[in-house]
């Protein structure tokens, strides 16, 4: 005898399903590097700041 899949079943394969679908194809990725760069603040980036303010010396 098979398992009998329910209608609440099959909407919540077809959430996951298009969860992970704009998990993976339309994630982010420029707000996550923003939201890093943010809370860590991190040397690397303040030194690209520092030098795209210095004026140009040619």
């Amino acid at each position: 005898m098979k398992p009998k899949v329910t209608m609440v079943q099959r909407m919540l394969l077809v959430a996951l399903v298009l969860l992970v679908d704009l998990v993976i194809f339309f994630f982010p990725l420029t707000a996550v590097f923003l939201a890093y760069i943010i809370l860590f603040n991190p040397s690397w980036f303040r030194d690209f700041l520092d030098r795209i303010d210095q004026p140009d010396s040619a």
